[in-house]
């Protein structure tokens, strides 16, 4: 299904990062951790557009040498900080274009923290939305039993409460229902969500991949994971050739 919608895609990159000092531009592997997230979105054949935001001059400077990549400001401070929601970054890119006269259907936040999407999962991921005429739509993971909601409990002064407390918690592992959860991914939404302050809302449906790396890095741990996850691969790659 080919499609004439209008697609922002929207690059996080803020410089700050307090478990990973720099890591936009940290090389992972041979390149920095961005340019996974650059690639993914330089495959795509249905994004209209595609920015970097960043309040950093490396990382813009460094989104600028792609074609097809624009990254036309420096974020402004007020809007940078570690605690300023991904939404309040996409409006602010969705307002730079409407003050030029250029509007968009959709919004398609890629976050770098998420590197390994595979060559496909950005196109997929929309179609699948078009064709479910949906609001809004992420990339989703089966949650492993063990973290099964059900199977939840918060701690207070020492006592535990399960999270789910009006359902019977299943004692066996073969009778709990199938939960997912967000895998970071990819976020698309209609941009008349974005006035409401809604990353996911009104019709939203979840996008589940086959054989996807489910690999989030926010911390030195998760890096680890994904040199350790590079390693292999250009190992299986050397026995192959």
């Amino acid at each position: 299904m080919e499609t004439n919608k209008t697609i922002l895609a929207v690059i996080p990159a803020r410089k700050g990062s307090k478990e990973v000092p720099g890591k936009n531009m940290k090389l992972l592997g041979s390149k920095p951790l961005i340019q996974y997230t650059i690639e993914s979105a330089l495959q795509s054949e249905l994004l209209t557009t595609i920015v970097v935001s960043s309040d950093c001059e490396e990382t813009v400077a460094f989104a600028k040498t792609w074609e097809r990549i624009e990254a036309p400001f420096i974020r402004p401070a007020a809007i940078s900080s570690d605690d300023t929601p991904s939404i309040e970054v996409m409006k602010h890119v969705m307002k730079f274009y409407k003050e030029r006269q250029m509007e968009f259907e959709y919004v398609c936040l890629l976050q770098p923290t998420s590197p390994f999407r595979s060559p496909n999962l950005i196109d997929d991921a929309i179609r699948h939305m078009l064709k479910m005429d949906a609001d809004s739509l992420t990339t989703i993971q089966k949650t492993p039993d063990k973290y099964n909601p059900l199977w939840a409990f918060h701690l207070s002064n020492g006592q535990l409460a399960r999270f789910i407390s009006d359902v019977v918690m299943p004692s066996r592992r073969q009778d709990l229902p199938d939960s997912h959860y967000r895998d970071g991914n990819i976020y698309l939404l209609k941009t008349a969500l974005l006035s409401r302050n809604r990353l996911l809302g009104g019709r939203c449906i979840g996008y589940q991949a086959k054989n996807e790396i489910d690999l989030n890095i926010n911390t030195l741990q998760e890096w680890k994971l994904a040199e350790l996850h590079i390693e292999m691969h250009n190992r299986e790659q050397k026995s192959t050739s």
